[in-house]
């Protein structure tokens, strides 16, 4: 087996596993029963199988539509790509590419030919204001349901500022409901830092999490399957089943997810095949992440964990249900003073 054959084998089979399937029927359900403006948050580690859960979503919620016939373009899905000088998030640059990805007869530019290189030009001159009613216009007409923005948490490089990344999610927000469809950001954890400040998105979005396995014995069971999946897989190239006998330090170096897992198989089986030798324990420890990429990666994962957490319930105490009870105190009336009682004799006096 070459190695390109091996390495597409493994990128192009998708092993569907437990929280990968949670999150499809749970994110399902969820767009299923919303409406228009609504806003959902999907979000879980890198490389977690999100960009594929767009894609199965898109289908089970609208079919396969046929935009040469119909003219309709029921889900649109755009990646959020930083792309501005100095790596910054240009809002006019992502603009242009919703209006791509909808397929604007006058914006929606795609070729290099005379005619559409004419309609870059007149996409370029026009202010980003204009740009945004074509594209409002744009989804009422292709009929656009769903809009998915993946790699949504590069939207925090739009400015220094912590303002402009929840800015850009407000106005995101905004267009939804006013092109009557529903707002879908999906992403690493880094973009509940970006909906957390703005109060205004929180009281309005649906959260979707995308976890990893933990080291509970159900995750652990569950991981176990997935090595077994992806043994039979690597057969060929492989000293039995490796990657089964070697779910410790798998685990470790993956934290349990399985897109970084995946690519790290990927990894070692390229260098197994290129080298002409057996996919073994040692060769999963030599192409093991560092211990610095995994500092980097758990801190953003437990960040990102920590941020999703229920907050714990604790019932109120007596004393502060008395004290957060309405009282009855009387009030004075404004200007006049409260009544007062005067001793026996003269009240000229006594009012003194």
């Amino acid at each position: 087996m070459s190695v390109e054959s091996a390495i597409s084998r493994l990128k192009e089979t998708k092993i569907v596993h437990r929280n990968w399937q949670s999150a499809l029927s749970k994110a399902f359900a969820t767009l299923s029963m919303a409406s228009p403006g609504d806003v959902v948050c999907t979000t879980g580690p890198s490389r977690a199988g999100k960009t594929k859960l767009i894609s199965e979503l898109s289908t089970l919620l609208c079919g396969e539509v046929d935009f040469e016939s119909t003219g309709l373009i029921p889900a649109v899905v755009v990646d959020a790509e930083n792309t501005g000088p100095h790596g910054k998030f240009a809002t006019k640059a992502f603009t242009l590419r919703m209006l791509q990805a909808v397929k604007h007869p006058m914006y929606g530019f795609t070729g290099s030919d005379i005619h559409e290189d004419c309609t870059q030009s007149k996409a370029e001159r026009a202010t980003e204001s204009t740009l945004r009613v074509a594209l409002e216009n744009a989804f009422l007409h292709r009929k656009t349901r769903f809009l998915f923005i993946d790699e949504a948490q590069h939207v925090k490089y739009v400015s220094k500022g912590a303002i402009g990344g929840y800015a850009v999610l407000d106005s995101w927000k905004c267009m939804a409901k006013s092109s009557g469809l529903v707002l879908v950001v999906v992403g690493a954890y880094p973009i509940l830092q970006v909906v957390g400040n703005s109060p205004h998105l929180i009281g309005r979005k649906s959260q979707i999490h995308f976890p990893r396995y933990y080291s509970n014995e159900e995750d652990l069971t569950e991981f176990a399957r997935i090595l077994s999946s992806y043994d039979r897989m690597v057969s060929e190239f492989a000293d039995g089943p490796v990657l089964s006998e070697s779910i410790d330090i798998l685990y470790q170096g993956s934290l349990g997810c399985i897109g970084l897992l995946r690519q790290w198989i990927i990894r070692s089986a390229a260098l197994c095949i290129a080298s002409d030798t057996k996919l073994s324990r040692k060769t999963l420890i030599d192409e093991m992440l560092s211990k610095a990429d995994l500092q980097a990666i758990s801190a953003e994962i437990y960040e990102g964990e920590t941020m999703l957490t229920a907050p714990e319930y604790q019932p109120p105490s007596r004393k502060s249900l008395v004290s957060a009870a309405p009282t009855n105190g009387r009030k004075g009336v404004p200007f006049q003073r409260n009544p007062k009682r005067y001793p026996p004799g003269n009240r000229t006096s006594g009012g003194k």
